[in-house]
């Protein structure tokens, strides 16, 4: 997949910038003085705050670029774009290698009761984990979500429409508790396929698997890694 660089973003320059800094040895007011900016600039960029095209064009000619534009160049958003791949590769090699059992699954923020209720719905068997980092009041929070999605799951096909509401309402409340106690939810679904080493008939079971971690809210996911097999 390829990576998706935006070299508008101030998150992006300050990366770039900081990475070409502290590999060229540079001080920021090294840095400052090739740009002919002051430090001061130097350390906004760094901490991503946005930069006027008269700035980027300065910091450009600081770090060496003949081209004052070239953060807008297709061929330096080309070699960014793959730099980034390469270094995405490696990591993903590396911690394929310290985690061979298990693989990685896209997660999503959870906004609301109803999307934490599709957990108990959707899937035939669920993951549940709540980051040490969060509070213990949050962990308490967490808990009341976990034991009420596994209840859910139990009789959620014999619940009525209006009581399904219901349900997802009293979700919703959990989630704003978690959300006040500055944790978050984030959710992820896996098709897999079952089957017990001593059963007679070997077909596989096909399944769905639900993940959900509650994690600090400045914590930011994208994916997670899980288990690979599920006994």
């Amino acid at each position: 997949m390829t990576t998706d660089i935006n070299p508008k973003d101030p998150k992006f320059l300050a990366f770039w910038t900081r990475c070409i800094r502290e590999t060229s040895h540079w001080s920021q007011e090294a840095l400052a003085a090739a740009s002919g900016l002051d430090v001061r600039t130097i350390q906004r960029i760094e901490a991503g705050q946005p930069a006027s095209v008269i700035t980027r064009r300065a910091l450009a000619r600081g770090l060496g670029y003949d081209n004052p534009d070239v953060f807008d160049d297709p061929e330096f958003i080309k070699g960014a774009r793959a730099l980034f791949d390469g270094l995405q590769k490696v990591q993903d090699e590396e911690v394929q290698k310290q985690f061979p059992d298990h693989i990685r699954v896209s997660v999503a923020r959870v906004g609301s009761g109803e999307a934490l209720a599709r957990i108990a719905y959707d899937a035939s068997a669920y993951l549940f984990h709540a980051d040490e980092a969060i509070s213990r009041e949050a962990k308490e929070v967490a808990a009341s979500i976990f034991d009420f999605l596994r209840d859910l799951g139990d009789f959620g096909d014999d619940c009525s429409f209006s009581e399904r509401l219901g349900y997802q309402r009293s979700l919703d409340d959990l989630l704003k508790q978690l959300e006040t106690l500055s944790a978050a939810c984030y959710s992820a679904f896996r098709a897999t396929k079952m089957f017990g080493a001593n059963w007679t008939d070997r077909t596989p079971i096909p399944m769905t698997i639900g993940y959900l971690t509650v994690v600090p809210a400045e914590k930011i996911l994208t994916e997670m890694m899980v288990p690979r097999r599920h006994s």
